[in-house]
Parts: C-alpha cells; sequence; structure tokens
C-alpha cells in the first residue's frame, strides 16, 4: 500500500514539473520573438535629383503646421486598425499610442531625436521610452510596436539600430508632388522642406 502511494505522489510530481516546464519554455520562446530585432523596409540611401519638368521651391514651416499635416494625413489614409498612434514634432519627435502586452493594452511614448541625411531623408533615433509603470529596453519595445503597427511602406524601422528613417524619396503625393528635408531644428522651431511639383 505505502509503495502504491509512493508511485502515485511520484507521478504526481512529475506532472507537474513537466507541466511547470512546458510554461517556462514557452514564456521564454515568445520573448526570445519578441527581442529578436528586424527591419521593416530599408533606409533609403538615393539621392533624388530634381527633373527638369518639375517646380521646385523651398517652404518654411512651424512644428505645429507638420503636426496638423501629418494628424490629417494618419486620419485620411492610414486606416490603422491595429494600433491607435500619433506622431508629433515638440521638444523631440514622439511617437505615442498603445499595443497589446500579455493581451492588456499598454501606452508607449518613443521619444526621438531628428537628423537630415544627406539625401534628404529624415532619420529619428530613439533617445528613451515610456511605457506605463515598465522598464523596458527600447529595442524591445520597438519590435513590439512593429508587429503592431501599420506603418507606410517609406517608413523603414530598425530596431537594432533603434533608428526610424522617413524615406521621403519614395513619398509622392497623388499629384506626383514630392518632398526632401532640408533642415530641421526642433528647438528654434525651424523646418524647411524642398518641394518638388510636375510642371504639367
Amino acid at each position: 500500500m505505502k509503495e502504491k502511494n509512493k508511485k502515485s505522489s511520484l507521478n504526481y510530481w512529475k506532472w507537474s514539473f513537466l507541466f511547470l516546464l512546458s510554461i517556462v519554455l514557452g514564456t521564454l520562446i515568445w520573448l526570445s520573438s519578441q527581442l529578436t530585432p528586424f527591419i521593416q523596409g530599408e533606409p533609403s540611401l538615393t539621392i533624388t535629383e530634381s527633373d527638369k519638368k518639375e517646380i521646385t521651391f523651398q517652404i518654411q514651416a512651424s512644428k505645429e503646421e507638420l503636426n496638423q499635416l501629418v494628424t490629417n494625413y494618419i486620419d485620411e489614409e492610414l486606416s490603422n486598425k491595429q494600433v491607435a498612434f500619433n506622431f508629433i514634432l515638440d521638444q523631440e519627435a514622439q511617437l505615442s499610442g498603445t499595443f497589446q502586452l500579455f493581451n492588456r493594452d499598454v501606452g508607449f511614448s518613443l521619444f526621438l531625436d531628428p537628423f537630415v541625411m544627406e539625401n534628404g531623408n529624415l532619420q529619428f533615433k530613439a533617445t528613451r521610452i515610456s511605457v506605463g509603470a515598465l522598464d523596458l529596453p527600447i529595442s524591445f519595445a520597438m519590435n513590439l510596436i512593429k508587429s503592431q503597427l501599420k506603418v507606410p511602406d517609406w517608413v523603414a524601422i530598425d530596431t537594432k539600430k533603434e533608428i526610424i528613417v522617413f524615406n521621403l524619396n519614395e513619398f509622392y503625393l497623388k499629384n506626383g508632388m514630392h518632398f526632401t528635408a532640408d533642415k530641421i531644428d526642433l528647438e528654434n522651431d525651424d523646418i524647411r522642406l524642398n518641394v518638388f511639383l510636375p510642371n504639367k
């Protein structure tokens, strides 16, 4: 009788151990997949040359004006049903919204430092991130954001380098108008864009 109870007790601990082991392994696999850095799109290095058939001019804009344009573009052009997000320019660039973590909505704010590339594209380097009360590495949080965020094809996210690149040389409006960046000085509210308009 004692031997039978002993076997039953051993079986109970055996199955309990296997159950806990499967949970731990499953969690580790999920975390490793989330931590694996990946890139959506690629930063474009092509330098845009103005076509002779285009009218070229430069505009100077404020952060408030660009924020309104970006908000309108997100509302009208991006049907983002996965994650609601905002992108604004203040003392820093800020991408904010919510993502799902363990089936819960978690608010985030990703702060970025803008830089004009030689080809007129815009690069944003992540400097810090706020994710509720959680202390998450930037690359890990950017992976979560990227996996749930629907962004245009001309936006490249490199979670390994912790940068977001706006490939303006791949972004065209319906009328053929396109842009390159010339200067972005958030502190002095001085943003200058080169505008290329087809001369029809």
